[in-house]
């Protein structure tokens, strides 16, 4: 998620909690270069980590500054398909935990973690509880519910269904935000008008952009394509004032700079990034002149590893989930994200204007 240039600027240091339990790479050579590279990247950054007595040795013999670091054990981590139920009541000393427990605690800035998904979203709804809208959204809500025979949503009290969201490359230097990206596999309509309105107020921080275009993934942009979902979702959306809805985009068009925040289910989501990125990873894969041709096709903003690190939208405090399978310069970006939104008191900003119904 890019943060508002000036950001980097702030004297003051960031303070980043990282789970080094989570990823498919259990090897913990991979955390400490992306430590080191995450450091060079970010002369701001501090870090306490949480990890296993095999991280905190690797972690001295790299030679990794020890001022700018603290490490705390944590052996225990949790299975990327572990159940919700499972996650609160057997984990209480996981990496995880402790991660988000700095931020609860305002002890870390912000938390980054390459765990499960599940797991991560459970335990930062848990921990840090979910952020609500303000008077006049929750009254639209409520009428939209109404109009579409879906009963009173007021039981809610305003809280929003919190979101992945992460920042897709449209151009050289310019980005559009995408939700969700996994966090909810099923989603209501009233789901992503919760979505559509916590990306438009992270736009508005990380993108700096005044009034944002908001679109909705579909399969085409006929007012009579898509299913219930998503024509339910245009009636929140385009509704509105406070939102500028241009539409229905298509998955063909999502790097093309036609909008500034995307909306979609978390299962759709999920599947379009990574099949976008199974693409982009087929160039770097080739060999011979297939890999050559490959490189001079492929522009140097799309690289994936450039973009790592999804924000979870929604929540009181910063949470930043990492690619599980990424190497150390991708989680070394997701680090950095992380540091760039503490900066931007991200979390803080977009409660305030969740609730100003600006």
């Amino acid at each position: 998620m890019a943060i508002a240039k000036d950001s980097e600027n702030k004297a003051e240091r960031s303070c980043v909690a990282l789970d080094g339990t989570g990823g498919d790479h259990r090897d913990t050579r991979s955390v400490v270069d992306a430590v080191r590279f995450a450091m060079a990247m970010y002369p701001q950054l501090y870090l306490i980590i949480f990890g296993s007595n095999q991280l905190q040795d690797d972690l001295l013999k790299a030679g990794v500054d020890t001022k700018r670091y603290e490490f705390r054990l944590a052996q225990q981590s949790i299975p990327q398909d572990e159940s919700p139920r499972s996650v609160l009541k057997n984990f209480p000393h996981a990496a995880m935990v402790k991660a988000l427990e700095c931020v609860r605690s305002g002890e870390a800035d912000s938390m980054i973690s390459s765990g499960g998904t599940g797991p991560l979203v459970t335990l930062a709804r848990h921990i840090l509880g979910v952020q609500h809208l303000g008077p006049k959204r929750i009254a639209h809500k409520e009428k939209i519910c109404s109009e579409l025979g879906h009963g009173s949503w007021s039981a809610h009290g305003g809280k929003v269904r919190p979101c992945f969201a992460a920042r897709i490359p449209v151009g050289p230097n310019r980005f559009a935000l995408m939700m969700d990206l996994g966090a909810n596999a099923t989603c209501s309509a009233a789901d992503l008008y919760d979505f559509a309105c916590l990306g438009n107020e992270c736009a508005k921080i990380s993108l700096e952009v005044d009034s944002p275009r908001v679109a909705i993934l579909n399969v085409g942009t006929e007012l009579g394509k898509g299913n219930a979902l998503v024509h339910e979702a245009r009636e929140f959306i385009e509704q509105d004032r406070s939102l500028q809805y241009v539409g229905f985009i298509e998955g063909n068009r999502i790097f093309r700079d036609d909008a500034d925040v995307i909306i979609t289910d978390g299962f759709t989501g999920n599947v379009a990034l990574k099949a976008a990125e199974g693409v982009a990873d087929l160039y770097s894969s080739s060999g011979g002149m297939k890999k050559f041709f490959g490189k001079l096709a492929r522009p140097e903003w799309l690289l994936p590893w450039q973009y790592n690190g999804s924000v979870l939208l929604g929540v009181n405090g910063l949470v930043v989930k990492s690619h599980a399978s990424a190497g150390h310069e991708a989680l070394a970006v997701a680090v950095v994200e992380a540091a760039r939104a503490a900066h931007a008191s991200l979390a803080v900003n977009m409660q305030r204007r969740l609730e100003s119904d600006k």
